[in-house]
């Protein structure tokens, strides 16, 4: 209950006593003006009302005492549960506040963990980009940077190697046949949209020819010649490439020995 509800009640209650103890001192005021002669009955009635009406207004004034103290209990009561009401609703939104703060770091901490998630993914596709890149590009840098020795390897050649012209011409229309095609294959390998599948039939593609020219060279030239070349092909060009030469030759004399 509210202190302005509280002291409506209260004014309400005390004008209705008052009211009541007025409107019986009335009632007995008529009651006496009724005799037109005053007599010792009627002075002795008279007596007996206003007795009888100072007992009345005293027992109201008790009673209105007594009710000053109910009111008084009653607004103390309705203030101390306005206050219980209070602290349970400051409770409550304590409370409120704690469990959305906590649902907030639950959610957080699921969006971290998707992310953690994530990145690992993502750190794993990056790897797995850098290293197909890595053997696309190192490919073509390897073949690029061979071709730009082969017309320092054809004088070696000229210089270390008793071929007749026409042999000699041989070895340079097929190592520039080779390369000019190996060049492709890489270009292709580095500028297209390939994918994973793509990129290793390509790789293979490029072996292949490796593989392919030292088999022409060997149909043009003996196994001795062709560990000869093997081993300019080592110091000028590459060392993989010259060893498959050799190893060719070798084969090559093993098969004549034969």
């Amino acid at each position: 209950m509210s202190t302005s509800a509280t002291s409506f009640f209260q004014a309400c209650s005390i004008l209705a006593v008052i009211l009541s103890a007025i409107a019986l001192y009335f009632t007995q005021q008529s009651s006496a003006r009724m005799d037109p002669v005053p007599t010792t009955e009627s002075n002795s009635t008279a007596q007996l009302s206003t007795a009888q009406l100072e007992e009345a207004i005293s027992s109201l004034r008790g009673e209105l005492i007594t009710l000053q103290f109910r009111l008084d209990a009653m607004e103390l009561a309705g203030v101390e549960a306005s206050a219980v009401l209070e602290n349970t609703e400051i409770e409550e939104e304590a409370n409120r506040v704690q469990l959305r703060a906590l649902e907030a770091d639950r959610i957080a901490a699921a969006v971290e963990a998707v992310i953690d998630e994530r990145g690992v993914e993502l750190a794993k596709e990056a790897q797995h980009q850098a290293k197909r890149e890595q053997g696309r590009t190192g490919m073509s840098r390897w073949v690029d940077n061979s071709r730009n020795k082969l017309p320092n390897l054809y004088d070696r050649i000229a210089e270390k190697m008793d071929l007749d012209p026409r042999t000699e011409l041989a070895v340079e229309e097929i190592l520039e046949t080779g390369f000019e095609t190996l060049t492709m294959i890489t270009t292709e390998l580095v500028e297209g949209d390939l994918d994973d599948d793509e990129i290793t039939a390509l790789q293979i593609e490029a072996k292949d020819e490796f593989g392919n020219i030292i088999g022409q060279l060997d149909e043009v030239l003996d196994p001795q010649q062709m560990i000869h070349l093997g081993q300019i092909y080592s110091e000028e060009v590459d060392p993989k490439v010259g060893s498959g030469i050799i190893a060719n030759g070798n084969q090559g004399d093993d098969e004549d020995e034969g």
